[in-house]
C-alpha cells in the first residue's frame, strides 16, 4: 500500500508536537532539569534527546500509517486548515524572532538598519518588496550558461576573500576581535616554530596548525601571511558551498538567490569573520557536503568515494576534533540511509554495514589521534592522552559553567533552524525501502531526500555548539545548510507553486507543501535583500581592518624601544613580533583561554625564573588576566617588574616592563 503525503505531513507534524513538548518540559519543569543536570550539560542532552524522541516518533508514526493511511482532506475548509495555520503561524513566529533577536548574548543587532527603524515599517517593506519579486519571478527558471553562473560564483569567492582578509585585527570599538585571532594564531606560532603538543602548548580548538605549518614556512610564518592563508580558507568554504547548491539545485533563479544568501553572516553581519567559526568550524564540513552532493548527484557511492568522505573526516579531525567526529558520523548516517534505501536487506547485510560504519567512524578519530601523537614523536615529545586530545571537550568549565548558557524559549531563529533540519531527516527516513517498495517506482536511491538527510544528521551535529553556548553569531555554524535545505525546498513546490488549479483542487499535503516552497523562497529573497543593504556598513568597517600603516608604525615604535627576542607573553604578543621577525622566546596555550588552564600562567613565570628574564613585552591586558584568573603568579610578576612603557592600537594596550632595581632602570 502507497504512502500518502497526508501520512508523511502528519507524522512530522505529530512527532514534532512530541518533540516540542519533550524540549520544553526539560528546561522548564525544576524537578526534570535538576535531574538532567545532575547526569550531565542540560542543553546537551535535552537537545540530543529532542533529536532522538523526533526521528524515533516520527518512524513510528509513518509506520503506522502504512497500515492506515490518513486523509487530512474530508472537507474544502479542513484541507485549507493546515496550510493557513502555518502561513500565519510562521509569520507570526518570525516577527517575534525578528523583534527579539537582539536578547541572544554576543549579538551585534544594534548596527542592523532595519533594527535602527520601526518594526511595523520594516515589516511592511519586506512584504512588499518580496510581493513583487515573487511575483515578477513567477517561480520560472530562466536558462543561463553555466559559465555565467561559475563566474558568479568566483566573483562572489573573491569577495568574500577580501571580506576576510582583516590584518588588522585591534579595530575599533565593537568591530575588533583580537582575542579570537590570537587563540588561532598563538597555537600555529607555537608548531611554526617546532612546539609539540603538551598540556601547556596545547591547541585548543583542535590541530589546524599542522596544516598550517608548511605554507606558513613558504610565505615567512608572520601574522600577516596567516591572515591571508585563513582568508583564503574561508572563501573556500563558500565556493564548496557553492558548487555544492549548484549540483543538487537545478534552478537557476534558486542558485542565484541561495548563493548570496548564504553569503550573509560574512557580508551583512560584520566587517571580517568570527574566528570561531569562520574558516575553523566550517572547512571540512563544507568540503564533506560539496563531496557528498557530487557522490550524490552523479551516483557515485562506491566503495572507493566511502573511504575517500571517511578520508576527509579524518582530516576533519585534526583540524577540530568535534567538528571532524561529527563529519564522520554524517558520513556514517549517509551510507545507513543508503543501506535501508536499498534491495536485499538481511540482517547480517544489516550488522555487517553497522559495523564497518562504526569501525571507519573510529578509525577517523584514532587516526587523527595517532597522526597527532606523531608528531608529538617527531618532535621527540611524548603523545598526548586521549583527554589531552579531546582538550577542552572534556572539560566541565568548558561544557557546563563558563560557557554554557541557558536555551532561550521564547521564539528564536535556532528554533526555525532545528526545523529545518528535522524535516530533512524525516524526509530521509520517509525514502527507506521498509516502509513500502511500490511507491518508490522501482528506484533504490533518491538524490534530494538522502542529500537532506545527510546535510540535516551533520548540521544537527554542528548544532552542539550553539546549543552549549547560545550566543548570536554561533548559529552561524550552520548558516549554508540552512539555506540549502531552504533552496532544495523551494525547488520542491515550485511546480505547485506555479500550478494555480493546486489552489482549487489541491489536496492539503499540496497546499502545505506550496506553503512551505512559499516561505522558504520569500526567506532567501529577505536574506539576500539584507546582505546586500547592510554590506555597505561593513565595507567602511572594513577601513579599521584594513589599516596596515597603523600597525607597521606600532611595530616601528615597538622596535624603537624594545630589544630585540625580548621575552613576549600574552595575547597577541606573538602577532606583533612575527611582524618583526622576532621570537618570543615564550610558547604557550593562548592566554585568551587563561580561565580554562590557569597553570600556563605559572607555567610562564617558571620559565622566566630559570632564563633569569629582566625585561619583558606583555599583550594586551595579559596582566589583568593574570591578575583574575593566576593571581598568584600575577603577584609574583608585578613584585618583580614594573612597567617602562604602554603602546596602545585600537582598543588594545601592550606593554614594556623591566625586572625591579635592575641597572638602568
Amino acid at each position: 500500500m502507497n504512502h500518502s503525503d497526508e501520512s508523511k505531513l502528519c507524522s512530522g507534524i505529530l512527532a514534532l508536537a512530541a518533540a516540542a513538548l519533550f524540549f520544553i518540559a526539560c528546561l522548564k519543569l525544576p524537578a526534570l532539569s535538576s535531574a538532567i543536570s545532575g547526569i550531565g550539560n542540560l542543553n546537551m542532552i535535552t537537545y540530543a534527546g529532542t533529536v532522538v524522541l523526533f526521528c524515533l516518533t516520527f518512524w513510528l508514526f509513518y509506520k503506522g500509517f502504512s497500515v492506515r493511511p490518513v486523509s487530512l482532506s474530508p472537507s474544502n475548509v479542513f484541507r485549507f486548515l493546515f496550510p493557513t495555520v502555518l502561513l500565519i503561524g510562521s509569520l507570526f513566529f518570525i516577527a517575534v524572532s525578528f523583534l527579539t533577536e537582539g536578547n541572544l548574548a554576543g549579538g551585534v543587532t544594534y548596527k542592523f538598519i532595519w533594527h535602527n527603524l520601526p518594526f511595523p515599517f520594516v515589516g511592511i517593506m519586506v512584504l512588499i518588496l518580496a510581493s513583487v519579486f515573487l511575483g515578477l519571478w513567477k517561480f520560472r527558471d530562466f536558462s543561463a550558461d553555466s559559465r555565467i553562473l561559475w563566474l558568479y560564483y568566483g566573483a562572489l569567492t573573491l569577495l568574500m576573500w577580501y571580506t576576510s582578509y582583516t590584518p588588522n585585527i585591534f579595530g575599533r570599538y565593537l568591530a575588533s576581535d583580537a582575542a579570537h585571532g590570537h587563540a588561532y594564531y598563538n597555537s600555529i606560532y607555537n608548531v611554526y616554530h617546532g612546539c609539540a603538543y603538551t598540556e601547556t602548548t596545547t591547541s585548543i580548538y583542535g590541530h589546524y596548525a599542522l596544516f598550517y605549518k608548511l605554507p606558513m614556512k613558504i610565505l615567512g610564518g608572520s601574522f600577516l601571511d596567516f591572515i591571508f592563508l585563513n582568508a583564503c580558507l574561508c572563501a573556500l568554504c563558500f565556493f564548496f558551498a557553492f558548487a555544492a547548491l549548484h549540483l543538487i539545485v537545478q534552478n537557476n533563479m534558486i542558485r542565484i538567490l541561495g548563493c548570496l544568501a548564504m553569503t550573509l553572516p560574512v557580508l551583512s553581519m560584520r566587517g571580517g569573520f568570527y574566528w570561531q567559526l569562520w574558516p575553523h568550524r566550517i572547512l571540512f564540513a563544507s568540503l564533506l557536503t560539496f563531496f557528498a552532493a557530487w557522490c550524490i548527484r552523479y551516483r557515485k557511492l562506491n566503495r572507493a568515494t566511502w573511504l575517500l568522505g571517511y578520508v576527509i573526516s579524518w582530516l576533519g579531525v585534526i583540524w577540530n576534533t568535534e567538528g571532524g567526529i561529527i563529519c564522520a558520523v554524517a558520513w556514517a548516517g549517509l551510507w545507513m540511509l543508503h543501506y535501508f534505501c536499498s534491495e536485499g536487506r538481511t540482517v547480517l547485510r544489516l550488522l555487517y554495514t553497522i559495523c564497518c560504519q562504526a569501525l571507519a567512524v573510529a578509525a577517523a578519530f584514532f587516526g587523527a589521534y595517532g597522526a597527532v601523537g606523531l608528531y608529538n614523536i617527531l618532535q621527540e615529545c611524548p603523545p598526548n592522552s586521549i583527554r589531552e586530545f579531546l582538550f577542552p571537550l572534556v572539560s566541565a568549565s568548558y561544557m557546563t559553567d563558563l560557557l554554557r548558557l541557558d536555551l532561550p524559549l521564547y521564539p528564536t531563529w535556532y528554533m526555525l533552524v532545528v526545523i529545518l533540519f528535522l524535516i530533512g531527516c524525516a524526509w530521509g527516513i520517509s525514502c527507506m525501502k521498509w516502509f513500502s517498495g511500490s511507491r518508490h517506482n522501482g528506484q533504490t536511491f533518491h538524490a534530494l531526500p538522502c542529500f537532506c538527510f545527510f546535510l540535516s544528521v551533520l548540521s544537527l551535529g554542528q548544532m552542539t555548539y550553539f546549543m552549549n553556548r547560545p550566543a548570536y553569531h554561533n548559529l552561524d555554524i550552520c548558516h549554508i545548510p540552512a539555506v540549502m535545505i531552504l533552496c532544495v525546498l523551494t525547488q520542491l513546490g515550485l511546480p505547485l507553486l506555479k500550478n494555480r488549479s493546486v489552489i482549487r483542487k489541491g489536496t492539503a499535503a499540496q497546499l502545505f507543501k506550496s506553503t512551505i516552497a512559499l516561505l522558504s523562497a520569500g526567506t532567501l529573497f529577505v536574506l539576500c535583500m539584507g546582505t546586500v543593504i547592510q554590506y555597505s556598513y561593513n565595507a567602511d568597517i572594513k577601513k579599521n581592518f584594513h589599516n596596515l600603516d597603523e600597525l607597521r608604525e606600532l611595530a616601528d615604535t615597538i622596535a624603537l624601544d624594545v630589544p630585540p627576542h625580548t621575552y613576549a607573553f600574552g595575547v597577541c604578543a606573538a602577532e606583533i613580533y612575527s611582524l618583526l621577525g622576532w621570537s618570543t622566546n615564550c610558547y604557550t596555550l593562548d592566554f585568551t583561554d587563561l580561565s580554562l588552564r590557569p597553570e600556563v600562567a605559572d607555567f610562564v613565570v617558571k620559565d622566566m625564573q630559570e632564563k633569569e628574564i629582566t625585561e619583558v613585552f606583555a599583550g594586551q591586558g595579559t596582566v589583568e588576566k593574570m591578575e583574575k584568573f593566576a593571581p598568584e603568579a600575577a603577584e609574583w610578576f608585578t613584585e618583580h617588574f614594573e612597567l617602562q612603557k604602554e603602546y596602545p592600537i585600537g582598543d588594545s594596550t601592550f606593554q614594556y616592563y623591566r625586572v625591579i632595581n635592575q641597572e638602568g632602570t
